[in-house]
């Protein structure tokens, strides 16, 4: 009997491929969509964590923390997302 791991292996790669389509969509159609896309990605797990039984998702520090965290982190990256192709002033 092998190992059961929760969540699963592929879970963490769909995750991780997640992350890398986001960098690339950064570099091909610009970082303004990139960053409406990781932030709407971290809302969406935050909820998912939220109403998924446990064992769904990662779970890191807890049920509520990791919830706040990515609805948080999320929001934050949606309203700064307009400054993604500003210009540097120096």
């Amino acid at each position: 009997m092998g190992e059961k791991r929760v969540p699963s292996s592929s879970l963490f790669g769909l995750m991780s491929g997640w992350i890398a389509v986001v960098t690339a969509t950064a570099f091909i159609i610009g970082p303004v969509f990139s960053i409406l896309a990781l932030a709407i990605s971290m809302i969406t797990l935050g909820i998912a964590r939220a109403v998924l039984p446990t064992g769904y998702l990662p779970d890191i520090r807890g049920r509520v923390w990791d919830t706040l965290t990515l609805i948080g982190g999320g929001t934050t990256l949606l309203f700064l997302s307009s400054w993604g192709n500003a210009t540097i002033v120096a």
